[in-house]
Parts: C-alpha cells; structure tokens; sequence
C-alpha cells in the first residue's frame, strides 16, 4: 500500500515544471515532484494526513519511528537473489521477526490515538495492522518468534577467533560466539571519555580496521561475503523452527508494508518542513479546491524567505487572480518583490498539490496541470544558442504545453533584447496565452507593456494588472492590484543618487 495515494494507478511522476529557482533551489520540492497530484480526491486525502498530523504530535512521533524502522530494515525489501545466498539466508531469518516486530509497533502505537483520528491513510494502516494481528498465520509466525526472538535479534557483536602462523600471520578465522552487547573500543582516549577503565570480555585491545573507512570497495566486499558466508552458516538452523510457507508468508506481508517506504520518507520531510513554519509562527492553511480558475490567498508567506528568516522580517501578500482574467502583467521597481512573489504563489502551488498546507492564513487554488517558471536567471550562461533564442525557445514550448488548466510564472522575458523589440514580442506572446486560457503572471519592467499596445488591448478583461510599491526609495515588497506609477519609480531613484 501506498499512504500518499489513493489509487496505486495514480503512483506516477506528474510532469511538472520543477525549476531550482521557482523555490530558491529548494531541494525539498525537486524530490517531492513524484508526488504532485493533479487528482482532487487525492489532494483531499492528503490534507486529511496532515491535519491529523498538525493536531496529534503522538502520530507524528510514530511516523518520524515507522520511517526510521523501515528505513533500517530497507534490505529485506530488496528482491531476493539465490537461495544459497549466504545474506539471503541471514534476510530469510529476519523476515518473520522484523514482520512481527513492525506489525506490533504500528498496532500498538495507532491503537491509543485512533479515536483522534480522521484522515483515510491513517485508518488503512491501523487496519492493515490489526488484520495481520489477528490473523491464523500471524499467531504462528509469532510462535516462531517467541522462540527465537532473543537469539536472533539480540545479537549486538561476534566474537572472531583467528589462528596465526609461526609468522603471526592470520592462517584461518572463524566466528567463536554472538553476543547480546558491542564491544567497546580500547582507545585510551574513549576510555577516559567514557571514565571507563575496566577490562572485560568486551574490551577491544586493538582493533583491527573499520571497514567503512579504512578497507577498499573491492577488500570490503570479501570482508562482508566471508562474514555473511560464517553468519549464514551459524544461522541456518534456525530457519527449521519457521516453514517455508509461513517464511514466504512473512517475507510477502513486509513487501506490502515497504511498499510505503518511499511515501513513508517523503511524509517525514514534509513534516520536517511544516516544522519549519510551526517554530516560526508562521500562518497554515489548507487551501480549499477552487474550480473556476480563482487563485485567492490571504497573508501568503514566501516560502524560501520562511526557511530563512524569522516572521517579522516577511511582507506576506493578499492577492486575488480572478478566474476570468488570463494574464496578469505585474510591474514594479527592481528588487521589489516582483520575483518573490512568483515564487511564493508557485512554491504555494506545489505544497497544495502535495496535499501540504500552505504558509497562508487562508488561501483557495485550482488544481493545474502544469506550473512552468520561465527566469531572466535561468538563461544566464547559455551557450548553445544566444539568450534571446533560448527565450523565445522556451516561451513556444511553454505555448505548445499551456492549458486552461495551467499556471505559468514568466519573470522578465526579453530583457536580452531593447524594449522597441521586447515589448510587441511580449504583447503577442500573452495574446496568445489568452486565447489559450489558464493563468499566467508576467513579470516586467517594461510599463510600456499595456493596453497601448494593440495586441494587449485586442484581449480586454482578459489582461489584469498589479504591481510592487516603494515608499520614496524604501521597498515595501507588498503586492497590489493595479498599474504602476512608473514615473515615480524614476523619480525616487533619481533622487536617491541625488540627479534631482
């Protein structure tokens, strides 16, 4: 099973546009883009998790747990090789303990919280645990458990006997005993850390290597396939105790639980990320599903800005994109907050279809199918073909994707070329986006970019303006319907350099 979807059908990368800087090169979002959802249902289940996770830290504690349990056992979760595989044999021993133990620690952790608990994905997970619990083939597996539980869950070291030569040279090695504790190095230095000085059984006198740091790729390997060899042979009798059928029982039962294993990571880092926002005080909303193309945020926060900085130092913007309107030409002074603003509303897009809240008071978004973010920032260096090409490249890939259903972010396009040129392109580019549908904010700062222009005006209502203010040369960052004053912005810059 998958937690994050409701339909396994469903389990597939979404092609998006997930450029680094849309999010400030937010690494989060790059391995989150396989679970963008365009389905409703699932976006809707998804808020259902995280709302329970927002209201119960007892089932956050227990997601961070299960994902660290899985996460250990990942190999078994591997398909199996050969039966005379010497780690095939020491997995084939696991298999019945670790479903045994997994299945116990979910029941037992879900069983108190349950009554709290709303969403779906929660619910199927209780319910897959608590099938297996009571079910025939669990009992016997955990017969088997009973008895073998301490002897092969609690080996901690081996004891390793080497014969030497005359030459004090290793001439065969062999596993003398498990034990149920590690051994602790002999360092003098650690000893005294530990303020232990007494010798034992498991005391280290020297240790002889530590294979991740000292021994080669190739040397390592026949370390590990010599131990795994001696361990499976220690081990082998053991399995009589568990059938094969109850084995492949066992081993199928865990398949169906790390089937969540990539969702289960995911699930923590989005937690790891709301942390973020909770710790900074920072607005969450679930956004509610729009279906007329309205894009309506109050008190929307930055998403990069939140990683960074504390509350007091974000602008949060209210804005509301009409579903009539196609294109929104927002203007302003540079280093306004013209580019931060795209960000933050793309960034708010991907947490929504993530089924994640968003850092808003309160916000209602469509479900696109598409978000692209085309950058002034992301054409610097190229080298194939002249920035300008490269654009336009973009820009038609973009018109031949683009539906009623899409959100494109276009940050200042064109600027490789003089406004005489840039402005008729751009006027005929968001023509075309209007024919089109869909939503689209256009950033620039080319004012002359308007109703003026013929192409423009031939869209009526369907181009809405904005804009970023300043307060004399002091940036307010907030967002407002509306042209710009671009007259102001020449004259606050003039004379801040002191050229009036």
């Amino acid at each position: 099973m998958s937690i994050m979807f409701l339909d396994k059908s469903e389990e597939r990368a979404v092609d998006f546009d997930v450029k680094a800087e849309i999010v400030s090169k937010d690494k989060f979002f790059e391995s989150a883009k396989k679970y963008i959802s365009v389905d409703e249902k699932t976006v809707l289940h998804r808020q259902a998790l995280f709302s329970d996770v927002l209201k119960n830290a007892e089932l956050e504690s227990f997601l961070f747990s299960l994902a660290e349990k899985m996460n250990e056992y990942s190999a078994l979760a591997r398909p199996n090789g050969k039966d005379e595989n010497n780690e095939v044999k020491i997995y084939n021993i696991l298999y019945p303990t670790v479903y045994i133990e997994l299945v116990r620690f979910i029941y037992d952790s879900l069983s108190p919280i349950m009554a709290s608990v709303t969403s779906v994905a929660v619910k199927n997970l209780y319910e897959l645990a608590r099938t297996d619990i009571n079910s025939d083939e669990y009992r016997r597996i955990k017969e088997y458990y009973d008895k073998n539980s301490r002897k092969l869950r609690l080996v901690k070291s081996v004891t390793i006997g080497v014969n030497l030569n005359a030459m004090y040279q290793p001439k065969e090695a062999g596993i003398v005993a498990l034990n149920e504790e590690e051994y602790r190095s002999g360092d003098l230095l650690d000893r005294i850390m530990r303020a232990d000085f007494k010798r034992d059984d498991f005391h280290c006198i020297a240790p002889i290597t530590v294979i991740d740091k000292k021994l080669g790729f190739s040397d390592s390997q026949q370390v590990n396939f010599a131990f795994l060899k001696a361990m499976g042979d220690v081990l082998d009798s053991g399995l009589y105790h568990c059938s094969s059928r109850l084995l492949k029982y066992a081993r199928g039962k865990l398949a169906q639980y790390f089937d969540m294993l990539d969702s289960m990571d995911f699930l923590v880092e989005a937690i790891k990320r709301i942390k973020v926002f909770k710790e900074k005080k920072i607005p969450l909303c679930f956004p509610k599903i729009n279906h007329d193309g309205e894009f309506n945020v109050v008190s929307l926060y930055d998403n990069s800005l939140c990683v960074k900085k504390e509350k007091s130092e974000i602008v949060a913007n209210t804005v509301k994109l009409e579903g009539g309107v196609c294109c929104y030409i927002l203007t302003g002074p540079n280093s306004g907050g013209k580019s931060v603003f795209a960000n933050s509303l793309a960034a708010a897009q991907y947490y929504f279809q993530l089924g994640m809240p968003i850092p808003a008071r309160e916000a209602s978004l469509p479900i696109c199918d598409y978000i692209f973010k085309i950058s002034v920032e992301e054409q610097v260096g190229a080298e194939l073909v002249g920035r300008f090409e490269r654009e336009c490249i973009l820009l038609s890939d973009t018109l031949g994707k683009f539906t009623k259903n899409s959100l494109a972010l276009i940050d200042e396009a064109f600027t490789s070329t003089s406004a005489a040129e840039a402005v008729p392109i751009a006027a005929n580019f968001i023509s075309e986006m209007c024919k089109i549908g869909g939503k689209c904010v256009f950033i620039t700062h080319y004012h002359e970019l308007c109703e003026e222009q013929a192409r423009i005006r031939e869209c009526g209502d369907k181009v809405g303006y904005l804009h970023t203010e300043a307060q004399g040369d002091r940036r307010t960052y907030a967002v407002q319907s509306g042209k710009a004053d671009s007259g102001s912005y020449a004259q606050s810059i003039a004379k801040k350099y002191g050229l009036i």
